[in-house]
């Protein structure tokens, strides 16, 4: 070969891999499509792995048949990964849905932590008040205008879930369905899966039924939208549930017996103080409201002991709707059992 052949190969070869680090780059960017047309011209040179990160980033956008194709011709390359590749991505639905029913029936969910450690101080307010603008940006021009943005709110404040309580889980549980949602509407379904899981894992946390029925109306709507009708129903009739779930620990006392046989449903394991002793509050304020004043004493005082070594707010906001409710019921023995978790405070 001339020296000009070997010097315009070695140019082409440089070429081809500055394209693969331009695709890296926008990869971790979270510029899909541009890291997608940046592996493929590296992939048709088999350049690499460049067929394995193609395929990687033709999942995340939704392009599974493309990338199958792309995951098959790595395999022959000798990336055997790839075929792990195609299985995770053919299961990541099954997945989410069996993580979501875990999250339903209390499951304990928490599969990971952040990777930075929080940095000064956020309240859950200043987390919630960001989202709502970034959900506004979102309503006026569309996902891919702020998908970038969210995911920068997301980055400064999820270190905070490990030293915040059920306001701050619930508060990025939110940033993190936002991050899903716009991720969706930037054409990015296999990104935005991830998370949608870890924005139920948050909203469990924080025992938030009616976060969980809207995040699984949500990827309902994803599934819908590519193509998976079956799995769709799943999350919309666990999303069902979860919001009736919802209904019935609501404060609204419309229809005391319905609400008692939804409630009497709920198992709470010994790990899940605070939803036990929410579920007992509400079973108490819903017997009391059909006059069965002794059984609601009994499980009053059921849920005051439960609650013996808990703090929240939530807890003792729901307590003292009850205490009110019992003074007015005239059920003296109630509210002496509610008087024993305030007098232990004072």
């Amino acid at each position: 070969m001339r020296i000009e052949e070997l010097l315009a190969q070695h140019e082409h070869d440089e070429a081809v891999e500055r394209l693969y680090r331009l695709g890296e780059a926008a990869e971790r960017a979270g510029d899909l499509r541009e890291a997608a047309v940046r592996f493929r011209v590296a992939a048709d040179q088999r350049l690499g792995d460049a067929a394995v990160r193609l395929a990687r980033v033709l999942f995340a956008l939704g392009e599974n048949s493309e990338a199958a194709r792309w995951c098959r011709l790595a395999v022959a390359d000798g990336f055997e990964e790839a075929e792990e590749l195609i299985r995770e991505n053919s299961e990541a639905r099954q997945r989410f849905l069996e993580h979501a029913a875990r999250v339903l029936v209390g499951a304990p969910t928490f599969d990971w932590v952040p990777a930075a450690a929080p940095v000064g101080r956020v309240e859950p307010s200043e987390v919630q008040e960001r989202t709502q603008a970034l959900r506004a940006l979102d309503r006026r021009y569309g996902g891919i205008a702020c998908h970038p943005l969210v995911l920068e709110h997301l980055h400064a404040v999820e270190p905070f879930i490990v030293v915040g309580g059920e306001e701050m889980w619930t508060a990025v549980a939110e940033v993190h369905e936002l991050a899903g949602w716009t991720a969706f509407d930037s054409g990015m379904p296999g990104v935005a899966l991830p998370h949608f899981s870890r924005a139920l894992t948050l909203a469990r946390q924080a025992e938030n039924e009616a976060l969980i029925a809207s995040i699984l109306t949500r990827a309902g709507r994803m599934f819908l939208h590519h193509n998976a009708p079956e799995d769709a129903l799943k999350s919309f009739q666990l999303g069902f549930v979860a919001a009736h779930n919802s209904w019935a620990d609501r404060r609204d006392l419309s229809d005391p017996a319905r609400a008692i046989a939804s409630l009497q449903a709920k198992t709470h394991g010994d790990d899940r103080v605070r939803a036990r002793v929410l579920t007992l509050t509400a079973l108490a304020r819903n017997h009391l409201a059909i006059g069965d004043k002794a059984t609601a004493a009994e499980l009053g005082g059921q849920a005051v002991a439960a609650a013996a070594n808990l703090r929240s707010a939530r807890v003792d906001d729901q307590l003292r709707w009850l205490d009110q409710e019992a003074r007015t019921a005239g059920a003296s023995v109630l509210v002496e059992h509610i008087a024993h978790r305030f007098a232990r405070r004072s």
